[in-house]
C-alpha cells in the first residue's frame, strides 16, 4: 500500500505562484529575523516590483501563513 502524498498541494502552490507571475508580480522570497520574530527566522514571499504591497509571511506564534502589509 502506497503512502498518501501531498503532491496536489504542491501543485496548487506552484499554480498560485505562477498566477502571480502571470499577473506581472515579481515573486521574491526572503527570510527575516529580529525582535518581531523573537530572533527566530521567519520566511516570507513578496512582490519585488511592488514596494508597498502585501506579502505572505510565516507567523511563528500562529503557526500559519498570513498576509500582511509592508
Amino acid at each position: 500500500m502506497a503512502a498518501p502524498t501531498n503532491d496536489a498541494l504542491w501543485v496548487q502552490l506552484a499554480d498560485a505562484l505562477n498566477a502571480l507571475e502571470d499577473a506581472g508580480v515579481s515573486v521574491q522570497f526572503g527570510d527575516r529575523k529580529g525582535p518581531e520574530t523573537d530572533w527566530w527566522t521567519a520566511p516570507y514571499a513578496y512582490a519585488g516590483n511592488w514596494g508597498g504591497g502585501p506579502r505572505t509571511a510565516w507567523d511563528r506564534k500562529k503557526k500559519r501563513w498570513i498576509v500582511e502589509q509592508r
